[in-house]
């Protein structure tokens, strides 16, 4: 029996809504059952369906159909597929299928019943102590993962953490991703891509030491954000690039002092300026959050000590 769904509203007119879902439904026929729409984003809409033959509801996420015509734009969208299906790991939303046909381009992935973090952050400002260290050690371990076979997500954010209906975190839209295997995606790998609230200091600034360590510095942003409601950097887009290039980030005790100190340290390492300053590795920062509560702060120390 296929489980209770919880849909949500989104931004967008009726008319463009169906146009997709038309389009899509021409696409999947036979396969899928196209329901409705449930998120959209800057490179098309994920919409709810129901797959009949394995009798389950599933997420197809459906690229806008003016930029499907565009070679480059459909070539990083299947990327994108392609990395989410080669990376086998709990905490990854995994792809099911993939297709480009009739105008529509699509891939289809489990659909997660217990919303994204964004929604989260708005409903509840900030998130429990142990809530957002758990979030953290899950999502750390899923980068470590990725970038130990040379993938680089370059778009660590709150709207791209979805929950399942558990309440297990699990990263999704690889669409920015870089493959460091990849002539084509190293081309791209200093290009200045992704979100300002998120980005590292070298990704904005475009130098050539920009790695995997920018998807750290991301994920100091989300647990500051989720520890303390707010980001390190308020302001325009333009505002707020250029203070992750030129200001220290607040530390978190600054903004909530019952932070336990190696949980705040942790994420403070992270949003060091230099990328050598920072944790050298997901499975680092991992084993840190995870370490039984007096192991903590040593841990963390001698992380450090090691640095200088």
């Amino acid at each position: 029996m296929a489980a209770s769904l919880q849909l949500i509203e989104v931004p967008g007119s009726a008319a463009e809504s169906d146009r997709g879902r038309a389009l899509l439904t021409r696409a999947v026929a036979g396969r899928y059952r196209v329901l409705r729409m449930v998120s959209r984003g800057g490179m098309g809409a994920v919409y709810l369906a129901f797959e009949h033959g394995l009798e389950r509801h599933v997420a197809l996420k459906l690229l806008d159909p003016a930029r499907c015509r565009d070679e480059e734009t459909r070539g990083r969208f299947r990327r994108e597929a392609r990395v989410m299906a080669q990376l086998s790991h709990p905490i990854i939303v995994p792809v099911h299928a993939w297709g480009d046909a009739d105008g529509a381009c699509w891939y289809a992935m489990p659909f997660l019943e217990g919303g994204s973090l964004a929604a989260r952050l708005a409903a509840r400002s900030r998130l429990d102590i142990e809530e957002t260290r758990e979030i953290l050690a899950h999502l750390a371990d899923a980068l470590a993962f990725a970038h130990g076979r040379g993938v680089i997500h370059r778009d660590l954010k709150a709207e791209n953490v979805l929950f399942d209906g558990s309440g297990r975190p699990m990263l999704t839209d690889f669409g920015i991703a870089t493959v460091t295997t990849s002539d084509h995606s190293r081309s791209e790998a200093h290009k200045g891509m992704g979100t300002p609230h998120y980005m590292a200091p070298e990704h904005l600034l475009g130098r050539l030491e920009a790695d995997h360590r920018g998807d750290l510095y991301a994920l100091g942003v989300l647990g500051f954000r989720m520890l303390t409601g707010r980001f390190p950097f308020e302001g325009t887009a333009e505002a707020i690039a250029a203070q992750h290039v030129s200001r220290d980030a607040p530390t978190v005790r600054a903004w909530r002092a019952d932070v336990p100190a190696a949980l705040a340290d942790a994420v403070d390492c992270c949003l060091a300026k230099r990328p050598g300053a920072r944790w050298p590795d997901g499975a680092s920062l991992c084993a840190a959050l995870r370490a039984p509560a007096p192991a903590r702060r040593f841990g963390l120390g001698r992380f450090r000590l090691l640095m200088l």
